[in-house]
C-alpha cells in the first residue's frame, strides 16, 4: 500500500511540473529544409534566392498546431546585410487565411518575441521564445526596427518547402500572401522549436505503467 501511495504521489508531482517537462525539445514546425549555409548577402537575388528582412519588411509563415505545445525558440536560415539584430514573433491567427492585426505588431495577437542576431555568412540561427500555445493557427514573423532590434539582412531560400507552407509578408504598409506575387517566394527555412504538452490522460497511462512495473522494481531493489 505504501508503495502504491508513493507512486501515485510521484506521478502527481511529475504532472505538476508541468508534465511537459518529461518531453524533450524538438521541432514543432519547420517551413522547409535547411539548404547550403555560408551564403553571402550579395548573392541573394543573384545566384541564391532570398527575401529581405529589415524595417517595414516582415516576412513570415502561417502554421497550425493540433495539440498544446510549449515553444523554446524560433529561428531559421538568415544572413546579415548591415548586420545587427532582428526579431522573431509568434502571432495568433483566427484561421489559415488570417493576418496579424497590426503592421507594427503592437496588438494583443502578438504573443511573444525573440531577439536574434544576423549571421555573416548565412547560417541557421535561433532566439529563445517560451510560450504555451494551444491548438490553432499562428504566424511566425521576422523583421527589424521593432522590439529594440536595429539590424538588416535577408532570409535565404535555398532549401525545399515541407508540405505546403503559406508565406506572408508586411511591406510597405499592408500584410499580403507572398504566393500572390508574380514570382514565387518559397523555400524559406523558418522554424519553431519546443515540446508537445501531453494531455492529462497521459498521466493515467504513466501511472498504470509504473504500477504494473512496481512488483518488478521491488524485486530488483532486493
Amino acid at each position: 500500500m505504501k508503495n502504491t501511495i508513493y507512486l501515485v504521489a510521484l506521478c502527481a508531482s511529475l504532472y505538476g511540473q508541468p508534465f511537459a517537462n518529461l518531453a524533450l525539445a524538438d521541432v514543432i514546425f519547420e517551413s522547409g529544409t535547411l539548404g547550403p549555409t555560408g551564403i553571402l548577402y550579395s548573392q541573394l537575388g543573384n545566384t541564391v534566392p532570398g527575401t529581405e528582412v529589415f524595417l517595414s519588411v516582415f516576412p513570415g509563415v502561417r502554421f497550425e498546431l493540433t495539440q498544446p505545445v510549449k515553444t523554446t525558440s524560433v529561428g531559421g536560415h538568415l544572413v546579415a546585410s548591415t548586420g545587427g539584430t532582428f526579431f522573431g514573433a509568434i502571432v495568433a491567427l483566427d484561421d489559415e487565411n488570417d493576418f496579424p492585426n497590426s503592421g507594427n505588431l503592437s496588438t494583443p495577437d502578438v504573443l511573444g518575441t525573440a531577439t536574434l542576431t544576423f549571421p555573416n555568412p548565412s547560417n541557421e540561427v535561433f532566439g529563445n521564445l517560451e510560450l504555451e500555445l494551444g491548438p490553432g493557427w499562428y504566424a511566425l514573423v521576422f523583421g527589424s526596427e521593432l522590439f529594440n532590434t536595429t539590424g538588416a539582412g535577408g532570409a535565404v531560400r535555398n532549401g525545399m518547402d515541407l508540405g505546403n507552407p503559406t508565406y506572408i509578408s508586411f511591406q510597405p504598409d499592408q500584410w499580403f500572401n507572398l504566393d500572390d506575387l508574380p514570382l514565387p517566394f518559397d523555400n524559406h527555412r523558418f522554424v519553431v522549436n519546443g515540446e508537445i504538452v501531453p494531455e492529462p490522460s497521459s498521466l493515467v497511462l504513466v501511472l498504470l505503467t509504473i504500477l504494473a512495473l512496481s512488483p518488478r522494481l521491488k524485486m530488483i531493489a532486493r
